[in-house]
């Protein structure tokens, strides 16, 4: 079996990427760090705020560069972070020979939806979704109202910033796994038999880790639960998302 390599997985929110990188963390011989860790709440939000207050590009270069000499594992999304810093992160992994993994999903649609759903409510995970629908339902709380311009933005910025990291990765001729949410999640196949023969090509042996497979297979699912009806201008919202995306 091939050495195994630190990954960089490379994705959009709602996109099923917790899942998988949190497997991949508990199985890799290396270090995960936070979930989408250049995000301004989180561990390494600090340099992205840095580079953007003083745009030293040299700067967030070293920054970055000794982050990844760490041999650490991540989960990126690409839509929260200014494209000069995801930029800098794929030529530092790519030099420090990361194994590249872009997540995608099929269903733009189902994708925003799930997006907006969670802003409006609060609930990022099914566990944060029992505690907070049933106060929603009952009238106890409100769901905040879509902004259906912020709807229309996300769209074509979703859009451009998925299509401009794929330039980036084609133009450094960087190879990647292209990973499609709907194949891993609705496809024939447990979500385990994916998983493995992921870890496979990363070089992970994953023989011994069957509680972590099966696991995989068990984790809950996330679910509107009818809490659309609750929520303002979301019949509006998934006409706007009809209009703009091509699923």
């Amino acid at each position: 079996m091939p050495n195994p390599r630190p990954t960089l997985t490379i994705t959009l929110r709602r996109t099923g990427g917790t899942s998988l990188q949190s497997f991949l963390s508990q199985v890799s011989p290396f270090r995960s760090v936070e979930h989408e860790p250049f995000n301004p709440d989180r561990i390494w939000g600090p340099i992205v705020k840095a580079f953007q207050e003083s745009g030293d590009e040299q700067a967030l270069e070293a920054s970055i560069d000794a982050l990844l000499k760490e041999e650490v594992n991540i989960k990126h999304c690409i839509e929260v972070i200014p494209l000069d810093v995801t930029r800098v992160l794929i030529e530092r992994a790519k030099a420090h020979n990361y194994y590249f993994i872009v997540l995608s999903r099929k269903n733009t649609t189902r994708r925003l939806r799930s997006l907006f759903l969670a802003k409006a409510t609060g609930a990022w995970s099914p566990e944060q979704e029992q505690e907070r629908y049933p106060a929603i339902m009952s009238g106890e709380t409100q769901a905040e109202s879509l902004d259906i311009q912020k709807v229309r933005k996300q769209v074509w910025h979703d859009f451009y910033v998925l299509g401009q990291t794929l330039a980036m990765l084609r133009y450094r001729k960087i190879d990647y796994n292209w990973v499609v949410f709907e194949e891993i999640y609705k496809g024939e196949l447990p979500v385990s038999v994916y998983a493995a023969n992921l870890a496979g090509l990363i070089g992970i042996d994953v023989s011994n880790e069957q509680d972590n497979l099966r696991r995989l297979n068990e984790k809950g699912q996330q679910s509107s639960g009818g809490i659309e009806a609750y929520v303002p201008n979301y019949d509006e919202m998934m006409r706007t998302l009809g209009e703009l995306c091509v699923d």
